[in-house]
């Protein structure tokens, strides 16, 4: 007979965070992603390889800005959990102490899993480590351009309706 495991799957969560736009001051909640299952949410991976992942546009005067979140980055096939730190904390003091207490925080997070666990601070950092460095990022080029050209190109073939005629009476 199997057994069943007690342990939940480690599955995408998603949040919000409150960001205030440097240029004109207004406030709004952008979507975050806490937790990222590679094999349910596969974008995950091309949105770090292209760091489009966690950026925001502001509603009112469409400012981007990126969010410095941090995030753990689970690939079910190699048995990984990657938690992303922003770039700029390595080197903002704690020294070694402070990571390892980091990574021993990681570590008993995942404790009842069967997974490699790592800390990495920065895309940079997880595309070269991880994710198959710079010709894992031209792919992530080249795939997203086909992707957007495939939608511009359904987008164009698109059946006129009600509403698009409207628009351009």
């Amino acid at each position: 007979m199997a057994e069943h495991s007690t342990v939940p799957e480690i599955t995408t969560e998603f949040s919000e965070i409150d960001l205030r736009c440097p240029r004109c001051h207004i406030s709004w909640q952008a979507p975050v992603a806490r937790r990222v299952n590679v094999a349910t949410h596969p974008d995950a991976r091309l949105g770090i390889l292209l760091k489009t992942m966690h950026r925001a546009v502001c509603p009112s005067c469409h400012t981007v800005r990126e969010i410095d979140t941090i995030f753990d980055y689970y690939d079910p096939q190699r048995k990984l959990v990657v938690q992303v730190r922003p770039a700029w904390e390595i080197h903002a003091g704690g020294g070694e102490e402070w990571y390892w207490a980091r990574y021993e925080d990681l570590v008993l997070k995942y404790a009842d899993y069967d997974v490699k666990v790592d800390v990495v601070f920065g895309f940079d950092e997880m595309i070269e480590k991880y994710l198959g460095g710079a010709a894992a990022v031209e792919e992530a080029k080249r795939e997203w351009a086909a992707r957007t050209k495939r939608q511009q190109a359904q987008e164009a073939n698109a059946p006129e309706t009600a509403s698009d005629r409207k628009e351009t009476e």
